[in-house]
């Protein structure tokens, strides 16, 4: 064969192979990244109490108007469990024991229809993440505490059977409610009065500690009963026990104790109306833990923020208090229905506020609403906005809430446990809804005071389809504006499938630091956390990239003359999304994609590897 003929036929195997090869490449193409800079950009992702608003156009920075998370989480007291409410579906989606059970399991204990025996769990509190904390009080049988608190995962799970698969309570029925066999068993296996770890079988619940953790620590009597809970500006917990009059601060990782016994007994020199009795609680911006009592007194801890205090403690005598609530620069007492102003230490009355309560919360735009058996909404001037009597079928309230449309829930105190939902601009009735016996939840159950006075947040999640199996990432980077005390933080998950992503835990990144994993998808989260000033940072862009392939059309490992040709024959056409011939990521392939290509060759004069 002579040369001519040889050239002809190596020509006619290169073009079969660039046929061949370009045919793959629109399934099988190596991304370059994506960066995600305008209104369009920001749109493929989820926002969470952040915006893109004109005037403040292609950026995102933090709402005005403070939201949550679309659950709340209610704790059911005749029945030991808490059921998770979907306040957009308006149904409960899943319900978790907080104490052994159903009957027949050791250590079960029945007092259905008692919400003030046994465990009788009645706070719940929700981090900036989504996660869910429960408190039982324990008037009775078991637990060797004054109170046993439980965290609930809001994503991924803790696989203890190995088995690959999250067990955990759903509404398998989609009824709406959740019915014995669609929650998993408690038992007391070993009969020690504690939930141990190898007991827990819901894969959701990552563990069970009581109040205080670890070993040496002294085992508190019945009756000493856990009665507020809330969450620090550093994510931790507060748990008080109401008949010793004292706090523990717990770690949100793993449950252990990491201060305490702080008595409630004020501190020399400071305020003081006498110790109180934990009733509810809540951690403003600065660190100040305000806890209600029933004992006519407004209990203060500050420095919460602080693992070894020291911990100031004062009290101030005010009206019976039950509910309380944070927002406006002031503290708000249920019963009483009276406003504390921390900055003189006075009291007055809530204007306008004439209905009884039990429960009081702060919305996202500061208004205030408190309510037994009739809800009543005010502006922070006393403004009426509107009041609403009970809907048929609902009954009188030990608890209400605001959930991520600012509408308003009314826990109802009865045995056929319900929600009452009241829509939050006219209080016009938006129905009544199931949950479990004895629904008892005047606490942060849909953690708007986390997100919107301990901790100003907001988050905005986008997953990214990298286009091939085992793609790996280099960095994350974006450009932001941060106020003082204010952040932008940006973690990451990777899986292969996006439905993979969500059992994966999120790890967090510094602008351009490398990342660690690989996987088809990439999940970023960026969250922007403000000031108690009420700053906002901006995020004006964020670019995810992944690792250089160099020039490797053919994915044979190397980038060779092949390569190149493959590149060069694609000239004129418009790139797939990820499209490793499209070497300067403007859409196209060009002739200038031909010549970065050539620049990337893995050997000397671009020789076809071997």
């Amino acid at each position: 064969m002579n040369t001519k003929s040889t050239r002809l036929v190596r020509q006619g195997v290169l073009c079969q192979l660039i046929i061949a090869t370009l045919c793959c490449a629109s399934t099988a193409a190596l991304a370059a990244g994506k960066t995600y800079t305008l209104d369009a950009d920001f749109a493929l992702g989820l926002l969470d109490g952040v915006n893109y608003d004109a005037p403040n156009s292609d950026q995102l920075q933090l709402n005005a108007v403070g939201t949550t998370f679309p659950v709340a989480w209610i704790a059911n007291a005749g029945e030991d469990t808490v059921s998770k409410f979907d306040t957009n579906l308006n149904k409960e989606v899943a319900r978790y024991r907080t104490w052994f059970g159903p009957a027949g399991q050791p250590g079960f204990y029945n007092h259905l229809g008692n919400a003030y025996d046994g465990a009788a769990p009645s706070r719940t509190a929700v981090d900036i993440n989504g996660n869910a904390y429960v408190l039982n009080r324990h008037f009775s049988q078991g637990s060797s505490s004054g109170g046993v608190v439980l965290k609930i995962l809001a994503e991924g799970f803790i696989d203890r059977n190995g088995n690959g698969v999250m067990d955990t309570s759903a509404d398998t029925s989609n009824n709406g409610i959740i019915e014995p066999g669609e929650m998993l068993p408690l038992a007391d296996a070993n009969g020690n009065g504690i939930i141990d770890d190898n007991e827990i079988q819901d894969e959701r619940i990552a563990w069970v500690k009581r109040i205080p953790d670890g070993i040496g620590a002294p085992l508190r009597p019945t009756g000493v009963l856990g009665r507020a809970m809330c969450i620090g500006t550093d994510g931790n917990l507060w748990v008080g026990l109401f008949s010793d009059r004292t706090y523990y601060k717990i770690s949100a990782a793993d449950g252990s104790t990491i201060a305490g016994p702080v008595s409630t007994a004020p501190s020399a020199g400071q305020p003081n109306a006498g110790s109180w009795t934990p009733y509810g609680c809540l951690i403003s911006a600065d660190g100040t833990l305000w806890s209600a009592s029933l004992s006519g007194i407004l209990g203060k801890i500050t420095n919460t923020q602080s693992n070894a205090g020291p911990y100031t403690v004062a009290s101030f005598a005010s009206g019976f208090n039950y509910g309380i609530g944070l927002g406006n620069g002031k503290v708000y007492l249920g019963s009483a229905n009276q406003q504390f102003d921390p900055a003189t230490n006075t009291y007055s009355a809530i204007p306008n506020m004439t209905v009884g309560s039990s429960g009081i919360v702060v919305d996202g735009s500061g208004n205030i609403i408190a309510g037994s058996s009739t809800v009543r909404k005010v502006a922070p001037d006393g403004t009426l906005q509107w009041q609403a009597p009970l809907q048929a079928g609902g009954s009188s309230s030990v608890g209400i809430q605001v959930d991520a449309n600012n509408d308003v829930l009314q826990i109802g105190f009865t045995s056929a446990g319900r929600v009452q939902k009241y829509r939050g601009t006219d209080g016009a009735p938006l129905g009544v809804f199931p949950v479990g016996n004895m629904p008892y939840t005047y606490s942060d159950a849909t953690g708007l005071v986390a997100r919107n006075v301990t901790n100003p947040t907001g988050t905005w999640t986008v997953v990214y389809d990298g286009g091939s199996a085992g793609m790996a990432w280099d960095n994350i980077n974006w450009n932001d504006l941060v106020p003082a005390n204010t952040s932008v933080q940006v973690s990451y998950r990777m899986a292969e499938t996006e439905a993979g992503l969500a059992l994966a835990s999120y790890q967090l990144t510094g602008k351009a630091d490398p990342l660690a994993g690989s996987g088809r998808f990439i999940q970023v989260q960026s969250r922007l956390n403000g000031s108690d000033q009420g700053d906002s940072p901006i995020l004006f862009d964020l670019t995810i990239t992944a690792v250089d392939a160099g020039c490797d059309v053919n994915g044979n490992g190397a980038t060779d003359s092949v390569d190149v040709a493959l590149v060069r024959a694609g000239i004129g056409q418009t790139a797939l999304p990820g499209d490793v011939r499209d070497q300067n990521g403007d859409g196209l392939i060009t002739v200038n994609d031909t010549r970065l290509c050539a620049l990337k060759c893995s050997l000397p004069r671009c020789a076809i590897a071997p």
